[in-house]
């Protein structure tokens, strides 16, 4: 029988000094750090600015976050927010702490892409709206495929509020007013709302020559509450016809389907500016009226904020920037 023994008594000495510094530091580091489940449910309140969104993107309940919130308070000895009746703001230290802890969780997160991707082309995925990926971003992505053919893509589409959307992207293309907590927008147009028809209907339903010759056409419309704003009766009232008149709609719930019905001759629909514009060029659909109304909104690129994109998120980013004219 044999066995095996350190060469001598300094060896055995310097193995169990190395183990006891070994120790030492892990002890250290994990009493420095803070939890890391606290980390993550910080830096998503802290994006979100709430902590019910928060609570709905990592699908655990909100007092949870709040308590992940209340221990990292505790260990870093500082208020992270401020909390108000129905919302929260970052105080100083946690503005300061968010750039930090973002920024951090965001490098683990692309070392950790970067070591399970082996040999797996980049993956960049892209949230969009219905009417801006129906119409304006897919007729494009051939273009950007055939300069960057390495590149995977996934589009997500969802008329959901941004508040709502809890699967991971890397940029969003949404219309608004260019604010939206814990994103950066880029603005890439403006849009109007203007009357369109396809060419046969305007020819077979006779001439429409001011808006109110609009009233008794079969007027398609983009039903929800998101759109209550922005539909049939928002725009013949800013037009001079009373919400009272006599209209006949058609509603559907999402755009493509608005679109859809139009290109088929069904009736009259609202066309987005710059998202339907290729349909004018092939002379699918037509404006019957010139006339438009603005609630002085546009179509912008949204990313995380406090996260710096990806090489393929970067390139496409660019690109989106190139196909909506912006230098």
């Amino acid at each position: 029988m044999y066995s095996i023994r350190p060469a001598n008594a300094g060896d055995c000495k310097l193995e169990k000094g190395f183990h006891l510094r070994n120790i030492l530091f892990m002890q250290n580091l994990r009493n420095r750090l803070p939890p890391v489940n606290s980390l993550v449910a910080f830096e998503a309140s802290a994006r979100h600015l709430s902590f019910t969104r928060a609570a709905e993107e990592l699908t655990i309940s909100r007092e949870a976050v709040s308590r992940h919130i209340r221990i990292l308070e505790g260990h870093l000895g500082v208020k992270l927010f401020l909390r108000m009746h129905r919302a929260i703001e970052l105080t100083n230290e946690g503005e300061a702490f968010r750039a930090v802890v973002q920024r951090s969780l965001e490098d683990i997160a692309r070392s950790t892409e970067g070591l399970q991707g082996g040999t797996r082309r980049p993956k960049l995925v892209v949230s969009a709206t219905i009417a801006i990926s129906s119409f304006w971003l897919t007729p494009r992505l051939p273009r950007f495929r055939a300069e960057h053919r390495e590149a995977e893509i996934r589009v997500v589409v969802s008329d959901a509020p941004m508040r709502s959307i809890t699967e991971r992207f890397d940029i969003a293309l949404r219309y608004g007013d260019g604010s939206w907590p814990g994103f950066a927008s880029t603005h890439l147009f403006d849009v109007t709302s203007s009357p369109v028809c396809s060419p046969d209907y305007a020819r077979e339903n006779g001439p429409i020559v001011t808006p109110r010759d609009l009233v008794g056409h079969t007027l398609l419309n983009l039903d929800g509450t998101a759109h209550a704003m922005e539909d049939w009766t928002w725009w013949l009232g800013g037009h001079g016809i009373a919400p009272e008149a006599e209209l006949s709609l058609l509603g559907f719930d999402n755009y493509a389907n608005v679109i859809q019905a139009a290109l088929e001759g069904q009736g009259i629909a609202l066309g987005f500016s710059g998202i339907v514009d290729p349909l004018f060029e092939r002379g699918a659909l037509m404006q019957p009226l010139g006339t438009s109304l603005s609630r002085g909104q546009g179509v912008y690129a949204l990313t995380p904020s406090g996260t710096t994109l990806k090489p393929p998120a970067q390139k496409f980013f660019d690109w989106i920037l190139g196909e909506a004219g912006v230098h």
